[in-house]
């Protein structure tokens, strides 16, 4: 029997500190057991075995408990549906635990005849009683737990219940709530997420286990702010896999589980909308989301379920970005600036479609599909300064430029991600063994439908002093012939701007998969403990293409002067820190196409060129485990095979003749992966887990595609940037060990160290080409180093404090911290450096309130520095993110039993991004967003 003392001593702890903090006035009293009886109903089935389904009275079934033959060695889990079974049983009478957080560990009797068996409705609650005395979203986070608790191995698990409580509007701003998980964002939204400090193309995402595509060209990193976190049930992030899933998961996989009409029993109806603003430009922001569902047929045995969420946000990011160099006499100074003055409108969709049928209690077929949508459209006013002829005295602190050139530009850009994923599977129990099958087809794509440039250049090209007093917010001078100061801002003259340009940029990236695999699951008896063989063979085929068109009109023929273009608003980002002069007309394309789109828009051959590629890569994969289980400890241990087949087309061009000729490469190789996965359940209720595993990370299509690209053939001292087919993929072997100890009613502390020894990391690097036509050139290539290593630390404790008497009892709290380092071999022995997305601390902590009718909860985000871009010509121009922190809000009141009112607020300390290359006082970049709240009504029938 699984024993689970209850945590005394935390209790005890945690209500003595608040009645201490409030001058002793609250008793320290504990709340009563909240466990509810387990009522069961049961019939006769025709398999041999028992059966079962749990939920709770409220018509929600229950993922996760642990069910267990008592005196036995016969576990297993409930399903999304709730359902267990244990078959080939032997006629006679059971007992089975039940166990499930928030509820205790419950017995239930079932007796099994000859040639029959039984199944089990069983469900907690005493006629209406409400279960658990939950509120707010106490039952959600319950539901995740309770996941968590039951794995074989190393997984977080959020619910989407639970996730509601966040302002959070996309997949990656959710996963960053969990341990272990940071992300990356772009115009302060979550794009990409690192897991445990690893690089981003080192943790695969999948969709109810289908594995997803990139739409982005140049990384098989997906980019989450696609999906919109509506759409969700629960978010897994695997970290230790098994040799059931795929490779291509150094850090771990992100699945992304949708919800099914056959979760629950009853009819689905949820809705909600909010609107708000964002506080920079004043720009709206809305909502809406509706998940409706059903099951059909007398017995409910089939069932549909759809979900749809659209929003749209409009705001405006203000920008600079400084870009630096290392002079002849080791000074750093500002080669360029950009001022970049944003207005956006992002609008993002998701929908989600599954139809699930079971026949009988044997089989269970289901069709799926879910398709998200991001469109990002934004008007960029950007104020771009070369600057040249430094005198001596200059560093980066502050220094003159004797020559500063400015270009004015306004740049239209739209982009589109849509990713699609279908997939039909099924699962059938035989009486000594069960199948269960998935086939799927999914895509994912990248548009640049338009990407058009209006420039104007200022003809006096002036000195101009600057200023880094100040890094985020440096100040300038421009001077006259004598040195004198003759503005401190850029707004010239509009007889000082001529025209300079005219551009238009297409194109865009599509990344298509198949995905094909059948498993065999044989139960029985290995020696003294219950064994579960896995067996199976999966078929992955990946298509990748890239593309992009790039025009130019540098004559400008009848071109509108700079008079003509501006508008009546002013370019002031940063508050009016800085004054930039006028915007340009917002209509430029259509205004002036037929001036600019003729003899004179040419193509601009190398851009239009070099980018493109076609590239395949071919999966085949096989597996065997075993998972083996006694009293209180589960061994997995297992290996999965899989062969990759790399295949590649694109342009060796050379940039002196203009001569393009489409190259191909093809390159084979296969790995092993094996894995060991220990649980152990000690007698005091904690959970130690261990485990090894194996995984790769395969290089980004762009990288192993055979483009060649000569520039500057004829001085003897060009340059050649070269694609590598012959790049090796980053294999690593892991280990984790972590300890789990699951509070009553509702909480976790647990802690976790992981190691990962990494072959064969992968860099951009800088060489000298050697031997042949080439000999002496400059040459940018991906190459493999030698090793590296990603060691961490997680620390995670979460729990309700329903325990403390009366309004204190709505108190709960997360908070949870990540530490990792990580140290990787240069190519061609030119040093060491950190991987990219390695950041030593990450922190999250949430204190919430959840009681009656009202839920609450603040919460704070921190994540320390990180690598971004390497320069492995000097490091010293390494660029690195700078640490930010986020605090946001949340809260809701239920109106009625229906209905609720919600508020969201999020960056309210309006923190900022900065990037910088190699140290602090240099930024590369510094970005501020403000603060957004959104006021909604959401229904649930």
């Amino acid at each position: 029997m699984k024993h689970r003392t209850k945590p005394r001593f935390f209790q005890h702890a945690i209500a003595a500190a608040v009645a201490l903090s409030c001058g002793g006035y609250l008793s320290t009293s504990l709340a009563a057991d909240t466990s509810l009886p387990l009522r069961v109903s049961s019939s006769v089935t025709e398999t041999q075995g028992i059966s079962g389904q749990l939920q709770d009275n409220r018509n929600s079934f229950l993922q996760g408990a642990i069910v267990r033959i008592a005196g036995t060695n016969r576990e297993t889990t409930t399903d999304r549906q709730g359902r267990f079974r244990f078959d080939g049983l032997q006629p006679g009478s059971y007992q089975l635990e039940v166990s499930y957080l928030g509820f205790g560990t419950q017995r239930v009797s079932a007796e099994v005849l000859p040639g029959q068996g039984v199944a089990l409705d069983l469900r907690y609650g005493n006629g209406d009683v409400e279960v658990m005395h939950v509120f707010g979203s106490r039952d959600a986070q319950s539901r995740a737990l309770n996941i968590q608790r039951a794995s074989d191995n190393l997984k977080s698990v959020v619910s989407a219940d639970y996730l509601g409580r966040f302002p959070d509007d996309n997949v990656a701003e959710a996963m960053q709530r969990l341990v272990g998980a940071s992300i990356q964002r772009d115009q302060g939204e979550g794009k990409y997420v690192n897991v445990r400090g690893a690089p981003l193309e080192y943790a695969n995402v999948s969709i109810d286990g289908v594995i997803i595509p990139s739409p982005d060209g140049g990384t098989r990193a997906v980019d989450l702010d696609t999906i919109p976190s509506d759409i969700i049930s629960l978010l897994e992030l695997t970290k230790a896999i098994t040799p059931d899933m795929d490779a291509d998961a150094i850090a771990g996989n992100i699945n992304i589980v949708t919800q099914g009409a056959l979760d629950s029993s009853g009819h689905i109806l949820r809705a909600r909308a909010s609107g708000g603003k964002n506080q920079k430009g004043n720009g709206n922001a809305y909502k809406t989301a509706l998940t409706a569902g059903s099951r059909l047929g007398a017995d409910g045995n089939a069932g549909f379920l759809f979900s749809a969420q659209h929003s749209e946000t409009n705001r405006v990011t203000d920008n600079i970005e400084p870009v630096w160099f290392e002079a002849a006499n080791g000074a750093y100074l500002p080669e360029t600036f950009e001022f970049k003055d944003y207005e956006v409108k992002r609008v993002r969709t998701g929908l989600t479609g599954r139809f699930d049928w079971r026949p009988d209690d044997n089989s269970h077929l289901y069709l799926s599909h879910s398709y998200s949508r991001f469109e990002d459209n934004e008007f960029r006013d950007t104020l771009e300064i070369s600057l040249d002829r430094f005198t001596p005295e200059s560093n980066q602190f502050s220094g003159v430029a004797g020559r500063a050139t400015f270009d004015k530009e306004l740049r239209h850009r739209t982009f589109v991600n849509t990713i699609n994923s279908t997939v039909f599977g099924g699962r059938y129990h035989f009486d000594a063994y069960s199948v269960d099958f998935q086939a799927s087809v999914s895509s994912a794509k990248q548009d640049f439908p338009n990407r058009d440039y209006l420039i104007y250049r200022e003809s006096s090209r002036p000195a101009m002093a600057y200023d880094f007093s100040n890094p985020d917010l440096p100040t300038f001078q421009v001077l006259d012939s004598d040195g004198g100061v003759v503005r401190t801002d850029f707004n010239f003259p509009v007889s000082d701007m001529n025209w300079r340009r005219y551009e238009r940029r297409t194109g865009g990236a599509k990344e298509t998969e198949q995905a094909y695999q059948v498993n065999i699951t044989v139960p029985g008896q290995w020696g003294n403990a219950y064994s579960t063989l896995k067996f199976g063979a999966k078929a992955r085929l990946k298509d990748k293409e890239n593309d992009e068109n790039r025009f130019r009109n540098s004559r400008g023929v009848g071109a509108p002067a700079f008079a003509d273009v501006i508008i009546d608003k002013q370019s002031q980002p940063f508050g009016g820190f800085y004054n930039n002069g006028s915007k340009l007309q917002r209509d430029f394309v259509t205004a002036y196409r037929d001036i600019f789109e003729n003899e004179d828009f040419l193509d601009r051959g190398a851009p239009s060129i070099v980018s493109d590629y076609e590239a395949s890569e071919n999966i085949l994969a096989v597996y065997a485990m075993n998972t083996l289980e006694w009293d209180t400890t589960t061994l997995l241990f297992g290996a999965r095979i899989e062969q990759t087949k790399n295949s590649g087309t694109a342009n060796e061009y050379d940039a002196d003749t203009g001569e393009a000729t489409l190259v191909d490469a093809s390159k084979r190789y296969t790995k092993v992966f094996p894995s060991v996965h220990l649980r152990q359940e000690l007698e005091n209720g904690l959970i130690v887990r261990a485990a090894y595993s194996t995984g790769l990370s395969r290089p980004n299509f762009e990288d192993l595609v055979p483009y060649f690209i000569i520039e500057d053939r004829e001085s003897g001292r060009g340059t050649v940037d070269i694609g590598n087919i012959n790049l090796k993929p980053t294999y690593a072997h892991n280990l984790d060990l972590t300890a789990e100890y699951y509070l009553e009613p509702l909480g976790l502390i647990s802690a976790g160290v992981f190691y990962k020894n990494l072959s064969d990391p992968i860099f951009k690097a800088r060489s000298i080409f050697t031997g042949g036509e080439f000999d002496g050139f400059r040459m940018v290539r991906p190459e493999n180093g030698d090793s590296g290593y990603l060691y961490g630390l997680e620390l995670n404790w979460q729990q309700t404090l329903s325990f403390l008497p009366g309004a204190w009892s709505g108190l709960g709290f997360i908070a949870n911290y990540t530490h990792t380092k990580s140290e990787a071999d240069l190519p061609f022995n030119i040093g060491k450096t950190e991987l990219a997305g390695t950041s030593r601390h990450t922190v999250n902590l949430a204190l919430q309130y959840d009681i009656a009718r009202f839920s609450s909860q603040l919460a704070y985000n921190y994540r320390s520095e990180y690598i971004d871009a390497f320069d492995t010509g000097n490091p010293e121009l390494n660029v690195f993110w700078d640490g930010r922190g986020t605090l946001d809000f949340t809260a809701s009141y239920k109106l009625t039993d229906q209905f609720s009112v919600f508020l969201e607020a999020s960056n309210l300390t309006d923190s900022k991004a900065v990037r910088y290359q190699g140290e602090r006082s240099r930024v590369y970049e510094h970005e501020q967003f403000g603060r957004a709240w959104q006021l909604g009504i959401s229904g649930s029938f």
